[in-house]
């Protein structure tokens, strides 16, 4: 796992990382004598070069995550496997001669980034291989030796350094929590990366017995857990070309509504890290936003947007049925059913219960649907529209505490009302342009913006 080359905020605490990192993996580097069993053997030599040059072209073939554009190779697997056929430190330098490049050669990645996943991939090999020797795992070229204690310290060491290093740096640089970091970072590949890893026994077991033979025996395993990992990445890239494909689709019917979905998807992800809710929640939650209005690709709902005027009841009955009909759309996609497609259905139910379809109230209501209840609102309230201008974020705050507890949940009210997340969201520009077209008369304003944002 490293991370690639991405432009961020805190760029003095990411130095900072990398001074630290670095001093770490030297200290490793350095608990040695540097008098090694064996390096003068041309057996010893070939296979350093062999592991190496494996390592080397397994990380060539890396997949990078859309998250902070992380990148995620099969290197782990040479490197584990080079721990328990060579003596401190010289894995280490396998795994910093392989990362440096990986990144510098191939990938053209900027020096500070060459050198953090440098430094940070020689310290996770180096702590793994300490834990290794200190559970009793045994390094041999001549001997095959398995001890499951050890290699799972091992590989466990590895991953939560190699992991967490990464996470630390894009928490640093993207602002997210290191938890949230973490989850997307790891994401589902844990299980992944520990059943490959055994891949690496495998490794040790044909080198020692077939030598060069040997790793080219594996060359079928290492492609088959490469293309286990794509598969896995192709699959959550086909679920957001669908979102994006469903989003793209509604915001060609309704023009003055364009980028809508994606503002309140961000005020809404904003609004579920606030509460702390899991990442697997805020992934829901922003999902759900995203895709709140979907229903409106109907061909009913069409002559309703473009209308200027005031709704018939009839029509508003109509364009209220759209919450019902996205959350019927969302349905055919087995991984949105469920939390998504709830919090879809009711993000037009009313705190005290007057709301829509099904008339909810309070904790009846999923707190997804709360959140983009809100999110929807704010957004609505603070651009344009053809029936009135935009607010400022003041006013807009000021209008969700008028109907807290009978519109909003109170609780979220409050939240967003001393979010800086929400602040930072609403680009300063459109803030000053909200500002100054701002209805003074509180007069001018709907008494129920559910029956404004139902458009």
């Amino acid at each position: 796992m490293e991370i690639r080359n991405r432009q961020g905020r805190g760029s003095i605490k990411i130095y900072l990382l990398v001074g630290v990192v670095t001093a770490a993996a030297l200290a490793v580097l350095a608990l040695t004598d540097w008098t090694t069993s064996g390096p003068d053997s041309p057996r010893f030599w070939n296979g350093l070069i062999a592991f190496t040059l494996l390592g080397i072209a397994c990380d060539t073939s890396s997949l990078h995550k859309s998250f902070a554009n992380v990148g995620t190779s099969i290197a782990f697997i040479p490197l584990l496997a080079s721990v328990a056929l060579f003596d401190h430190p010289w894995p280490m330098l396998v795994a910093g001669v392989t990362t440096a490049i990986g990144d510098s050669v191939v990938r053209r990645k900027p020096l500070i980034r060459v050198w953090f996943n440098t430094a940070q991939s020689m310290l996770a090999l180096g702590l793994g291989g300490l834990v290794y020797r200190a559970l009793g795992g045994l390094t041999s070229l001549e001997r095959f030796s398995f001890s499951p204690l050890a290699f799972v310290g091992l590989v466990v060491t590895f991953f939560v350094v190699n992991s967490g290093s990464v996470s630390l740096a894009v928490a640093i640089s993207s602002g997210t929590s290191v938890r949230e970091s973490w989850s997307r970072v790891v994401g589902g590949d844990a299980a992944y990366d520990l059943v490959s890893s055994a891949v690496a026994v495998l490794l040790v077991f044909l080198y020692v017995n077939l030598q060069l033979g040997g790793l080219a025996l594996l060359i079928i395993p290492l492609f088959f857990v490469r293309h286990v990992y794509r598969m896995n990445l192709q699959l959550q890239e086909e679920l957001e070309e669908k979102l994006e494909l469903m989003v793209k689709a509604i915001e060609a019917r309704d023009p003055y509504t364009s980028g809508h979905s994606r503002r309140v998807a961000e005020y809404a992800a904003g609004i579920a890290r606030e509460l702390s809710l899991s990442t697997r929640d805020v992934d829901s939650v922003k999902r759900a936003a995203l895709l709140h209005d979907v229903g409106k690709i109907y061909e009913e709902f069409a002559p309703l947007l473009r209308k200027e005027g005031k709704l018939t009841p009839e029509e508003r009955m109509t364009m209220q049925s759209h919450a019902v009909r996205s959350a019927e759309l969302v349905n055919t996609v087995s991984r949105l059913r469920g939390p998504v497609q709830q919090a879809i259905r009711h993000h037009h139910e009313n705190f005290d219960g007057s709301g829509y379809p099904e008339g909810l109230a309070r904790d009846q209501i999923p707190m997804g649907a709360r959140i983009i209840m809100i999110a929807d609102t704010l957004d609505a309230m603070t651009t344009d529209r053809p029936y009135r201008q935009a607010l400022s974020l003041s006013r807009a705050i000021e209008e969700l505490e008028k109907y807290a507890g009978t519109q909003f949940d109170p609780e979220l009210v409050r939240l967003v009302a001393r979010s800086s997340v929400i602040r930072r969201l609403l680009a300063p520009e459109t803030l000053a342009t909200a500002q100054a077209k701002a209805i003074a008369p509180s007069a001018r304003l709907k008494p129920a913006w559910s029956q404004r944002i139902a458009r």
